[in-house]
């Protein structure tokens, strides 16, 4: 498992396959303790290959390991469970402002 802190905008290439399968959580508020919260509860979610907190976006990027689907009511309810409900969750499945019906 990967686990990266991105402190500034960064020009690093992605690669698309995982961007396509990645979640992207935005929240109200992070920090350096907010990023080892998340990370520490999202490590624990099985599928999950890597974590990117960018501190200044307030977003979480989530991407699944190799032939791995990630539920975004999973990721939603993990973010819930440490008090960083998602403001707006943009995944596979598609983009929610509200906890995604299963």
């Amino acid at each position: 498992m990967t686990v990266g802190l991105i402190v500034g905008l960064t020009g690093l290439p992605s690669n698309a396959s995982d961007t396509a399968k990645s979640t992207v959580v935005t929240v109200g508020e992070m920090c350096g303790g907010c990023v080892k919260k998340i990370t520490t509860r999202l490590e624990k979610v099985p599928g999950v290959a890597k974590i990117e907190c960018d501190i200044p976006m307030k977003t979480v990027t989530v991407t699944p390991a190799a032939g791995k689907e990630l539920k975004a009511t999973t990721l939603w309810d993990a973010m819930a469970e440490i008090s960083k409900t998602p403001k707006k969750m943009v995944s596979p499945a598609g983009t929610f402002t509200t906890r995604p019906k299963s």
